[in-house]
């Protein structure tokens, strides 16, 4: 089964429109948007994931896009510039056993896990349609406080009402308290770690840890076979990357940001 990532799929090109984006087609997913005497800008994210056909994409107004693929001398002799290096993505591969893949933990990874679970906290999984969730005005505080924009709430919320079952929420409960929370976003063999939060009381029982554990462990039972788990930016995240590699995570370069060259 091909595996892509959340912004090229089919599912999200579909709440785009809902959302009210103006997106010209879906293979890759392309959003428009007009930008005064420049006209229309289009633009894709995580793609395309098909590189043969970039002089055409180009031809057919894609300007911009973060590649999905390292593959710099296709984009250029297509006609388009670098402007941002590569990213980096952790991604969890989900085929190995439950065993195997607790087996592969870092050392402190798995300790922290173990005092979550003595810790005797409940969890949940919600099969969420897009209703009001305490996990959502959590997060939206904590990117304000550290001024970075995630995918707008109300674009998950329409991703999640019109794709059902293909939002999963988890929660960690302590004492009928809710100390963390965790969304994931299904998109055919794939499964992307989207939003999260973490109470304080949440950080000192690890309930991260146990959440995460027990969201791949529930997302392989399902038929998953990778787990996105993000941008890894070490010079701005440094815990956030421990945190995500330490599972085991495979690291893989991206593309970097391109844009086309005019009049090439």
């Amino acid at each position: 089964m091909q595996q892509y990532p959340l912004q090229q799929s089919a599912a999200f090109a579909h709440a785009l429109t809902a959302f009210g984006t103006d997106v010209s087609c879906d293979a890759p997913v392309i959003l428009n948007r007009q930008f005064g005497p420049l006209g229309r800008i289009g633009f894709t994210s995580r793609g395309p994931l098909n590189t043969d056909h970039m002089r055409d994409l180009r031809r057919d107004g894609l300007r911009v896009f973060n590649a999905e693929h390292d593959q710099p001398a296709i984009y250029k002799a297509a006609g388009f510039a670098q402007i941002i290096t590569p990213a980096h993505l952790a991604e969890w591969d989900l085929r190995a056993s439950a065993q195997d893949r607790r087996a592969a933990l870092h050392p402190k990874w798995r300790n922290q896990l173990r005092k979550a679970e003595a810790a005797n906290l409940h969890i949940r999984e919600v099969t969420w349609r897009g209703a009001p969730h305490p996990l959502f005005t959590h997060a939206d505080a904590l990117a304000l406080k550290r001024r970075y924009k995630p995918l707008p709430t109300a674009l998950i919320t329409t991703f999640a009402s019109l794709t059902p079952h293909c939002a999963l929420i988890f929660e960690a409960s302590d004492k009928g308290q809710l100390i963390a929370a965790i969304l994931v976003l299904r998109h055919g063999p794939t499964a992307t770690y989207q939003t999260a939060w973490t109470s304080p009381q949440g950080r000192i029982h690890h309930a991260h840890n146990l959440l995460l554990a027990h969201s791949a462990n529930r997302l392989a039972s399902l038929g998953h076979l990778t787990f996105d788990l993000g941008l890894v930016e070490t010079d701005h995240a440094a815990p956030l990357a421990r945190f995500k590699l330490r599972t085991g995570a495979h690291l893989r370069r991206l593309g970097g940001t391109w844009v086309a060259i005019p009049g090439f």
